[in-house]
């Protein structure tokens, strides 16, 4: 008897790969019949990313109860493609972390996610794919489009930041002063000799003699907080006269400008002077002190606060000795413009013998100028003549920058940040580097640490998603403050008229459903400039429009 082949595993194994198969091949079929929505409708770039909400729905009998899905939406263009966050789904008789869809109901799910947008997206069209497992077989289930373009306007930002210039601090007006104090003897106001000759008086004759300019001379006088107020109030005014006489003696003898104008004096009478009192027994050692201060700041009676104090008698000598007498003075000020060159000498010495201006002058040289070449020169100069000084590196970085001249920027401003680290000006023209690299964060903590301006700021608002933000500080109708209105949902248009500008009006248009003016302005813009033709063709702003 022939003995027969036993055919049951051989069997059993080609039934499970025919209904593993059978399992798989109704999802591979049917994988169009999954259902997407996008929220917004048109996938956009903000913020220098690609983000998107699908709300994906699985039909009913559709998910195998064994099987898992990887489920990937990409962004996919001619000659590539970017894959976003995967997810698991799977069938309800799986147990895992997935998302579980169940087989006679189907299900929903949310996806989210976002990717860094590269120029290579500007023509990419949204895309879902997916694989599914059951066992140990995997099929790839296809690809479904979800939506078409990828509109790229929030990131057609100018590069009009304004670099920032370290100020030169050169003052055109200073006005220098000395300052004599005269003291007294109790209730006495008459200048007695020894005041006459006084270190204090001696640099004040010294000033006097220089022969500036006279803008103000400034008589102040004071009495001490002793005995009663209509005293010391008579006392002051005796003293503010007294001193105003010798003043104008003193200041008529030395020849100074303005001496004898009565209308460049000043006079005022002070009276008793308790903030002068405070000063003083703060910075004295004295005993009990904070006991005299309490009764300053909390007797507003000036009778009264004077009786509390002289009730403490140990305190009240110190007092007399240490911190009374110094309150029965009057001052004399005498202020004069430090003379100054022309601004006409100063340009002129800027290029001809700059060795004869300081910093500040031949920093504020650059200024009296247009010419970006002229004011590179300039602050060559200045980085040689001071070295020390970083301003004139980071201006030439500055003028670098309003070239577009990155490198050379990034090579000043280095040597600028050695010389002298971390300043303002230095952080914020780093800052506008990082912005136009695409580095918005590092752009901002550049920014926060250099008090960037509103300008500046508004501009990185926009590169951020921020057009809210940006449109508060952005000003007028220039380009980016109109880019900034678009972005926030105003179809406004610019004044600007770079290529630039006309292609954002033709967007303005287009958004407005105003075809005519659209064409208007894109014809415009490709006159200037023809590659933006080539934009246009695959701008989904343009979607309806013909551009031939």
């Amino acid at each position: 008897m022939k003995k027969k082949k036993n055919m049951g595993l051989p069997l059993i194994v080609a039934l499970a790969f025919i209904m593993n198969s059978c399992g798989l091949s109704p999802m591979v079929s049917n994988f169009e019949t999954i259902d997407y929505s996008v929220t917004p409708t048109q996938v956009e770039v903000h913020g220098g990313e690609v983000a998107i909400e699908l709300e994906v729905t699985v039909p009913e009998k559709y998910f195998n109860k064994k099987a898992t899905m990887s489920f990937t939406p990409k962004l996919v263009w001619e000659g590539g493609e970017a894959s976003m966050r995967a997810v698991t789904l799977q069938g309800e008789q799986v147990s895992s972390n997935g998302i579980t869809i169940g087989y006679i109901t189907g299900g929903k799910f949310t996806y989210t996610d976002a990717i860094a947008y590269s120029d290579d997206m500007f023509s990419a069209d949204l895309y879902a794919s997916a694989t599914a497992s059951l066992n140990d077989k995997t099929k790839d289930l296809g690809t479904e489009k979800i939506a078409d373009g990828v509109m790229i306007t929030a990131t057609r930002v100018a590069n009009n930041e304004v670099p920032a210039t370290a100020n030169h601090t050169y003052e055109k007006e200073t006005i220098l002063e000395e300052t004599a104090t005269i003291y007294f003897s109790v209730n006495q106001s008459a200048v007695r000799y020894s005041q006459k000759s006084s270190d204090d008086m001696k640099r004040l004759k010294a000033f006097a003699k220089l022969g500036y300019t006279t803008h103000s001379i400034e008589i102040s006088s004071y009495a001490s907080p002793e005995g009663s107020l209509d005293i010391n109030d008579k006392v002051s005014d005796n003293r503010s006269n007294s001193t105003y006489n010798y003043a104008k003696q003193l200041l008529r003898s030395l020849k100074v400008d303005g001496a004898r104008n009565n209308d460049l004096y000043v006079k005022t009478s002070k009276g008793e002077d308790w903030s002068g009192f405070n000063s003083l027994v703060t910075a004295s050692q004295m005993k009990d002190k904070n006991k005299v201060l309490n009764i300053v700041r909390n007797q507003n009676d000036p009778q009264k606060r004077e009786e509390a104090i002289r009730d403490m008698a140990e305190i009240y000598d110190a007092l007399e000795d240490d911190v009374l007498p110094k309150l029965r003075k009057a001052t004399i000020t005498l202020r004069a413009y430090e003379p100054k060159k022309t601004d006409e000498e100063i340009a002129a010495l800027a290029t001809e013998n700059a060795t004869e201006l300081d910093n500040k002058e031949l920093l504020f040289a650059a200024t009296l100028t247009n010419d970006a070449a002229a004011q590179m020169a300039i602050y060559t100069t200045t980085t040689t003549q001071f070295a020390n000084d970083y301003r004139g590196f980071n201006n030439i970085a500055s003028l670098s920058l309003a070239d577009g001249d990155v490198a050379n920027a990034k090579s000043w401003l280095d040597k600028a940040n050695t010389v002298s680290a971390n300043e303002a000006d230095v952080l914020v023209n780093y800052g506008i580097i990082a912005a136009w690299e695409g580095n918005n964060d590092k752009a901002q903590t550049l920014f926060d640490q250099g008090n960037a301006s509103a300008v500046n700021q508004g501009i990185l608002d926009i590169r951020q998603g921020d057009y809210k933000g940006a449109t508060s500080k952005l000003n007028g109708n220039g380009y980016n403050a109109t880019l900034a209105k678009i972005m926030s949902g105003s179809n406004v248009t610019t004044t600007a008229t770079t290529a630039a500008a006309h292609y954002l009006n033709a967007v303005s248009a287009a958004r407005s459903g105003n075809t005519a003016l659209a064409t208007e302005n894109l014809n415009k813009a490709f006159a200037l400039d023809a590659a933006l033709k080539v934009q246009a063709q695959n701008d989904i702003e343009f979607a309806g429009i013909t551009i031939e």
